[in-house]
């Protein structure tokens, strides 16, 4: 038995880890930045703490980080999202000298999480993005427009970036037209990518744990529905087999990066056996849960590799779906907002075999955290609108 200590453990793709490493016989302690914390609900988890968040306060994060260590010594750190990762790499001195944080070098870390380095890295490994350009500010990201045509996927050169002493999150935004291309350049910084938005056979994504040796534990999913709905995460989703060739190209763009442990690849099949590498997720991912499920059990094979142990051949099974509670019934909303009504019933459609991001009957209490933490959020951006409107308001009847 091993003890691993998980941060984020608000995020599904941590529940999905703790399961994952509690079934194996390991001990779980996750850290939070908020409550509820769906992992700490979970019986997954046995010691629980909540942190600083690493975006507003790094060095907090990373002295809370080191203080939790020190005082019952774990033998991994598993971070949890991309502001950890980014964190813990950066502020490893520390950390390293009391557990093993499961991290390639600084170097590697940051080229793993660049866009623009993926843009060049996927072309060698015959997985080149749909096209693209390289912007600066909305000048060029206009020129981009004309010669690629619209709609387009504007996409950051990396999710997280240093802002006012912090971290910030940037997400990929969805522009179909002229009219909102300046808002979602504002939003994302530079340099920034922007890329033709394709019509796809199919939204595939691998997920697997990368060694100096290859990629162990593949697993591979298809999208059926996303959120937001297109530019965003597995919301339904079902595992596949692999087409020919895929894998054996997965590996040489990962191997190329450099990239050591879990990640998540996700391609665009455009047919004729050609395809599209547009995002990579070096940490674990959000369907994580569907790939435990379909007996590639990731956080397992990672942690037996990181200490040094020889994992038990593993892949994923075809066959099994996975649905994300919120996320698909936010899709079924906007279908039904956009006058999709067959696109909604789909989603309403009962399906066998299905993992559910959240909920298990063995283990009801994450999706009563992720519903109570939801609604703590909708609450908080609600009361957010109607100060800014308040504000608003005052100054309109200032100015007349």
């Amino acid at each position: 038995m091993a003890r691993v200590l998980v941060t984020d453990a608000e995020e599904r793709s941590v529940l999905a880890a703790a399961r994952a490493l509690t079934r194996a016989g390991h001990e779980v302690t996750a850290v939070a930045k908020t409550w509820p914390a769906a992992t700490h609900w979970s019986t997954a988890c046995q010691r629980r703490a909540v942190l600083p968040d690493p975006k507003a306060d790094r060095v907090g994060f990373l002295a809370c980080l080191a203080e939790q260590l020190a005082r019952r010594p774990h033998d991994a750190l598993l971070p949890g999202s991309d502001a950890a990762v980014a964190t813990i790499s950066e502020g490893r001195e520390g950390l390293e000298r009391v557990t093993n944080i499961g991290l390639p070098a600084k170097e590697i870390v940051r080229r793993s999480a660049d866009k623009v380095a993926l843009l060049h890295v996927s072309a060698d490994a015959d997985l080149a993005m749909p096209p693209s350009r390289v912007c600066r500010d909305a000048h060029e990201a206009t020129a981009a427009a004309l010669d690629l045509g619209y709609p387009l996927i504007l996409k950051p050169a990396a999710s997280i970036v240093a802002s006012a002493g912090g971290l910030r999150q940037r997400r990929a935004v969805f522009v179909a037209s002229d009219a909102t291309l300046p808002d979602a350049v504002r939003a994302l910084g530079s340099p920034f990518v922007v890329q033709r938005h394709e019509r796809v056979r199919r939204h595939l994504s691998c997920g697997g744990v990368a060694t100096p040796d290859g990629l162990l534990a593949p697993v591979f999913a298809r999208f059926r529905r996303t959120w937001p709905v297109r530019s965003g995460a597995a919301a339904f989703a079902e595992t596949v087999e692999p087409p020919p060739g895929l894998l054996h190209r997965i590996d040489s763009l990962v191997a190329a990066l450099g990239w050591r442990g879990i990640f998540e690849l996700e391609v665009l099949e455009l047919g004729d056996g050609r395809f599209a590498a547009i995002d990579l997720n070096p940490r674990v991912f959000g369907w994580l849960a569907l790939a435990v499920a379909a007996g590639a059990n990731l956080p397992e094979v990672w942690l037996q590799v990181l200490l040094g142990r020889r994992p038990v051949a593993c892949r994923g099974r075809a066959g099994l779906r996975y649905r994300w509670e919120d996320a698909d019934a936010c899709h079924f909303l906007w279908q039904l907002s956009h006058g999709r009504g067959r696109a909604a019933a789909g989603v309403l459609r009962p399906r066998r075999g299905v993992v559910h991001a959240h909920f298990r009957l063995q283990d009801p209490a994450p999706l009563a955290a992720r519903l109570i933490g939801a609604g703590y959020t909708a609450l908080a951006r609600g009361r957010r609108s109607t100060r800014e409107a308040a504000r608003s308001s005052g100054g309109l009847d200032r100015r007349q």
